[in-house]
C-alpha cells in the first residue's frame, strides 16, 4: 500500500434541507460513521474529493483531518445524483489500523489479450472483488496476466489471481472475472418472392376474360 492520502474536512453543521447551500458553495456533505460511538457531519471539497476518490476508491483508506483530529477511514458509500452524474453525499467508516477491514479492490488484466488480436472481445463479468486484511496490507488493485485469453470460452477467474501477502479473498475462486467472446454475426433476413399479379388466380375461381364471355352468351340466348 502506498503512503495513506491525507484528505482535509470540515464539520458540517447544516443537515437535512440545508445541505443544498453546502453543495453551492462547492462542497460535499459527508458523514463519519464510527463504531459504538455517534457519527460525524462533516463537508469536504468537491474537486478535492474527486481527486482522491480517483486514486484511492473503496480499496485504500485515507486519514482525515477534522479540526485538529485525525481519523483513518475509508470512502464506504459515494451517493451520485444520476441525472447530473455529480457526488451529493459521500459515507466514510472511520477504521483501526490494527484492525481487519473489508474493502473493494479493481482487478486490472495486464498486457495485451491473444483473443482481440484474432477478432475476438472480452466481456468483464466483475472488474472487482471483496478482500480483507488489515489497512496498511490493502493492495491498492490486483492485477492478473492476459496471455491465458486465447479462444472464445477462455476466462479468468479469482483463482488466477496472484495471492496478496496478509489479505484475504472474499470471492469465491471459481468467480469469473472475464471471458473471451466471438463477435456476433446478424444473419441477413430472406428475400421476398415477388409474385406478378397475373399469376394469382381470381377469387371467383377463374380469370375475369373467361367469366365475362360466359355472361355474353347467357345474355344472348335469353333475348333469344
Amino acid at each position: 500500500m502506498s503512503d495513506t492520502l491525507v484528505l482535509e474536512v470540515q464539520k458540517r453543521e447544516a443537515t437535512g434541507k440545508k445541505v443544498k447551500a453546502v453543495r453551492e458553495e462547492g462542497f460535499i456533505p459527508a458523514t463519519v460513521y464510527q463504531h459504538g460511538k455517534d457519527s460525524v457531519n462533516v463537508k469536504v471539497d468537491y474537486q478535492v474529493f474527486r481527486k482522491a476518490f480517483a486514486q484511492v476508491g473503496y480499496a485504500q483508506p485515507v486519514e482525515l483531518h477534522i479540526g485538529g483530529e485525525k481519523r483513518l477511514a475509508m470512502v464506504k458509500d459515494v451517493h451520485v445524483d444520476p441525472a447530473k452524474n455529480t457526488f451529493e453525499h459521500v459515507a466514510f467508516h472511520a477504521i483501526r489500523a490494527d484492525r481487519l477491514v473489508e474493502a473493494e479492490v479493481s482487478v486490472h488484466i495486464e498486457g495485451d489479450v491473444p483473443a482481440e488480436a484474432k477478432g475476438n472481445f472480452i466481456v468483464r463479468q466483475n472488474d472487482t472483488i471483496m478482500v480483507k486484511g488489515k489497512p496498511a496490507d490493502l493492495p491498492e488493485y490486483l492485477s492478473v496476466s492476459a496471455e491465458s485469453l486465447q479462444e472464445p470460452g477462455d476466462s479468468i477467474t479469482v483463482a488466477d489471481l496472484q495471492a496478496v501477502p496478509n489479505v484475504e479473498f472474499l470471492a469465491e475462486p471459481e468467480l469469473t472475472l472475464a471471458t473471451v467472446e466471438e463477435p456476433r454475426v446478424e444473419e441477413e433476413p430472406a428475400e421476398e418472392e415477388v409474385v406478378d399479379a397475373a399469376d394469382v388466380p381470381s377469387a371467383h375461381g377463374g380469370d375475369e376474360e373467361s367469366s365475362s364471355d360466359d355472361s355474353g352468351d347467357d345474355n344472348a340466348k335469353s333475348e333469344e
